[in-house]
C-alpha cells in the first residue's frame, strides 16, 4: 500500500555542490526504482541551523514529498545515515484527514416562560 512522505535532509555546508546533488539525484533515484512518485522536490539551500551540529552552523537543506510503499522511504533513511555528508534526515508519514462531518443538531422545543403570579418579588 503506498503512502505519503515528505523527507527532510541536511547536508554539510562545506561539500561541493556536486555531492549534494548527487545526494539528491541517489533519494530521487530510490523512490523511482521503487515505483514511487516524487510529488515535489523543495531545495532551500544552505541555511543556518538551530543549534550545531558537529560543530557544524549551517547546513544545506532539501525536502522531498513523494508517494511510495514503506520499503522505499527505509532505504532513503538507511543510505541517508551511511552518507557521512549528512548532517540530519528525517522522514514522516503524512496522514491525510478527512474533514469531520458536521453533527445537526437537533432542535428542542423550549418551553414558554411561566408568568410570575402576584406581580413582583419581595426582596
Amino acid at each position: 500500500m503506498e503512502r505519503h512522505y515528505e523527507t527532510i535532509c541536511i547536508v554539510k555546508p562545506d561539500v561541493s555542490e556536486e555531492v549534494t546533488k548527487g545526494i539528491i539525484q541517489k533519494s530521487t533515484a530510490v523512490i523511482e526504482e521503487g515505483k514511487g512518485k516524487l510529488n515535489k522536490l523543495d531545495e532551500w539551500g544552505r541555511r543556518r541551523l538551530g543549534y550545531s551540529i558537529e560543530k557544524k552552523h549551517d547546513g544545506y537543506y532539501f525536502v522531498m514529498d513523494y508517494t511510495s510503499v514503506p520499503t522505499v522511504s527505509k532505504e532513503i533513511e538507511r543510505l541517508m545515515k551511511l552518507n557521512e555528508d549528512v548532517l540530519r534526515c528525517q522522514t514522516i508519514s503524512i496522514i491525510e484527514t478527512k474533514p469531520p462531518k458536521k453533527k445537526k443538531k437537533k432542535k428542542t422545543e423550549a418551553a414558554p416562560a411561566q408568568p410570575v403570579e402576584g406581580g413582583q418579588a419581595n426582596g
